[in-house]
């Protein structure tokens, strides 16, 4: 027991004692003592040993016999002497009692010296002589008094030692929501374990997590926890809005019910053999994402508590963050893959020779990214008419003969020359199947379709990205193919380029930041001009491996600059890298720029990967220094000056932003969004969003727009 709970029980006792002329003191059945013996004296330990007993015993002895009572009793004793003992009830304790006395009844003292005469030897007779004389005698009405004013004390101490009772359970709650964050996220028994403390913590016969893989559609029972393993909760399922559980799935708020077992809303539980009383539900949710919902009840408890509720939340955001890590760090690797196939696919475009034989690896590729039911590339044939069909589904021929034909005459009749097209995926429903249709366009002329069924939402997000980039390398290997359009070494690179907006934009945005750095030193430092184009150039092609970049571009100062770059970033020795002037210096430059931007200005020269020769580092820290770190990022010079809305808009897009994310930041229309990009695009004298963005990191931005002054 903590210590002022302690004192406040002895205060309490103490004064007790002191009103009813009594010994007193709080102890259990094992003697187990809560306070020190108020009023204490020598008779009254002869007293509970006058039958022979050990004083140790004497105790545990009369409490035994009397462990059973709900109200305070006069007990008598062997020896005739009374004490008054009042049970202490508390839920969870272990029963404690008020011991007062000892007493002797007007009608029963000369029945008690009786007994002590005929029991105690001579010698003792005058010392038990001197303590009746000086014991309390109470009259019936006196200690139907003292049992009342003890019951009052009872009372008030079980309080006190519910609270404090509470106050430990609650931290002992508290402990156990702590084990939560200190789990394993990744452990495959992890979410188990979670439900397990919310269901001890919250104090419910049963616990679930439902998930919703397909963000709006089905929600299924993945975990339980409190029922049988074979229970029939697991993988049950439900829609948004249906029942108790559908209700927060829809909502995303928390539900709470009481008396649910009346409800029809609770058929989910009871048609499965589960009749709660009250259930109480969280939705698994971050930054509006939901994950699932979290649910539990009890056929047993009234209610619960407020307190609990918010634990419960507690525990519930826990899952939250936990799952919003775990689903970020699978859609970074899955994107991380996605680079890889891509660049792989890129240096397939150069190699086979074949377009059909490229066009079947494409598709085969994009099934296993995306792992569509449907998916399709088609190309029109310009001259006879007609599509070509590329589709992993070999043995689903004749289904996309027929989707083949549907697109063909929607998008390539004589009057229909599929402009809508050109810039944007659109949705258009097909047999049932709700399809996303990406154009494969070029200089204002559709020239086919990628086609993909999604199975929700979140995956045609997350694959979006991706499929635009695959846009770009079907235009590559087409026009690399066509003998009349050979493209040159700049319309590679600006492709290359391009195409990093599509589909990394940090590397993007990283990449034109690393530009200014490095055409910004070699400036500072005189170089030719030739160096500083040709590593403006390199800056914004480090993403790419230079095996790749030697099929596009040969073996040119660009890709032997951007060798040496990444020898020196893979931590190779001198004697690994090319040694060659000024290819070397220019390598290290790039490092150095794409380091700090990368590390940070305090951490970006001790943890450089390679030694970097003082004449190169010692310029470089002081070019770096002069930027004053923390000082706003550069921006576009803008020769016109745009409204502080259209900067915000414009910054908006720099960070890869389509119109109706933007939308929902300004809290403005896709609409009112579009007309200020338009203005936007005239300002600058660009025709689109890459051509805006690489204008942005030209030079730095001069102020915003001043505010229109009121008239006065």
């Amino acid at each position: 027991m903590k210590k002022k709970a302690a004192v406040y029980l002895q205060s309490l006792q103490n004064a007790y004692s002191s009103i009813c002329g009594l010994m007193m003191v709080v102890t259990n059945q094992e003697d187990d003592r809560l306070t020190q013996p108020s009023g204490l004296s020598e008779e009254f330990g002869d007293v509970l040993k006058f039958a022979g007993n050990s004083l140790k015993n004497a105790i545990p002895n009369i409490l035994t016999k009397v462990k059973d009572i709900q109200k305070p009793i006069v007990y008598e004793t062997s020896s005739g002497f009374k004490l008054l003992i009042a049970p202490v009830v508390t839920k969870q304790f272990r029963p404690y009692f008020i011991l007062a006395g000892i007493l002797v009844d007007e009608n029963t003292k000369e029945w008690v010296e009786g007994m002590v005469y005929q029991s105690k030897p001579l010698e003792e007779h005058k010392l038990w002589e001197r303590f009746l004389c000086g014991a309390r005698v109470f009259t019936a009405e006196h200690i139907k008094r003292i049992l009342n004013q003890m019951e009052e004390l009872a009372e008030i101490m079980g309080m006190v030692l519910e609270r404090e009772q509470d106050e430990d359970h609650y931290a002992y709650k508290l402990q156990l929501m702590n084990l939560v964050r200190l789990m394993d996220s990744t452990s495959p028994t992890w979410l188990q374990g979670v439900l397990t403390i919310f269901n001890r913590v919250m104090g419910l016969e049963f616990t679930g997590y439902a998930a919703n893989d397909l963000d709006g559609e089905l929600f299924r029972v993945t975990e339980t926890v409190g029922l049988n393993e074979d229970n029939a909760m697991l993988g049950a399922s439900f829609y948004p809005g249906e029942g108790y559980l559908g209700q927060v799935g829809l909502t995303k708020q928390m539900g709470y019910w009481e008396k649910s077992d009346r409800d029809p809303r609770a058929s989910f539980f009871t048609m499965r053999g589960i009749k709660p009383k009250v259930i109480i539900c969280y939705p698994i949710k971050y930054d509006n994402q939901l994950f699932g919902v979290l649910f539990g009840g009890s056929s047993i408890l009234p209610e619960i508590s407020e307190q609990l509720a918010d634990m419960g939340m507690l525990v519930a955001n826990q899952i939250s963050s936990a799952l919003y890590a775990l689903n970020n760090e699978i859609i970074t690797e899955r994107r991380r893959i996605r680079i890889g196939i891509f660049q792989e696919l890129a240096q397939d475009a150069v190699v086979i020779k074949e377009l059909d034989t490229f066009l079947q690896i494409l598709v085969k590729s994009i099934h296993q990214q995306i792992d569509s039911t449907f998916l399709c590339l088609l190309l029109y044939q310009q001259r006879g008419g007609g599509m070509d069909i590329y589709t992993p589904f070999k043995d689903q021929a004749d289904g996309y003969s027929a989707y083949a034909a549907n697109v063909e005459a929607t998008y390539f009749a004589d009057d229909r020359p599929g402009v809508a097209m050109l810039r944007r995926p659109i949705k258009r429903q097909w047999e049932g199947r709700s399809l996303l249709e990406f154009p494969i366009a070029l200089e204002h002329r559709l020239l086919g379709v990628i086609a993909v069924h999604f199975e929700n939402e979140r995956k045609m997000k997350e694959s979006t990205m991706f499929l635009n980039a695959i846009h770009f390398l079907v235009i590559t290997k087409m026009q690399l193919e066509t003998v009349t359009v050979p493209l040159t070494q700049t319309a590679i690179f600006n492709l290359l380029h391009d195409n990093l907006l599509i589909w990394n934009p940090e590397a993007y945005n990283k990449s034109a930041k690393a530009k200014e750095l490095t055409v910004g030193f070699l400036r500072e430092l005189n170089r030719p001009n030739d160096e500083v184009e040709l590593i403006g150039n390199a800056s914004v092609l480090t993403e790419y491996d230079p095996a790749l970049l030697t099929k596009y571009f040969g073996e040119t100062p660009l890709v032997i600059v951007l060798r040496q770059y990444q020898s020196c970033r893979e931590g190779r020795s001198d004697k690994e890298r090319t040694g060659i002037e000024p290819y070397e210096f220019l390598g290290t430059v790039l490092l150095i720029m794409v380091w700090y931007l990368e590390k940070g200005g305090r951490d970006w020269k001790v943890t450089l990967p390679v030694p970097v020769k003082e004449s190169i580092l010692r310029p470089a820290e002081l070019y770096l220094s002069s930027l004053a770190p923390g000082a706003r990022e550069p921006r576009l010079e803008i020769r016109v000056q745009l409204t502080a809305r259209e900067e915000e808009i414009l910054a908006h897009v720099m960070h890869g932003l389509n119109n109706k994310e933007i939308a929902e930041k300004l809290f403005i229309s896709a609409h009112t969004v579009k007309n200020h990009i338009t203005k936007i695009y005239e300002k600058l004298g660009v025709s689109g969003r890459v051509q805006a963005i690489s204008q942005m990191y030209q030079g730095p931005s001069p102020e915003p727009a001043p505010k229109r002054q009121s008239p006065k």
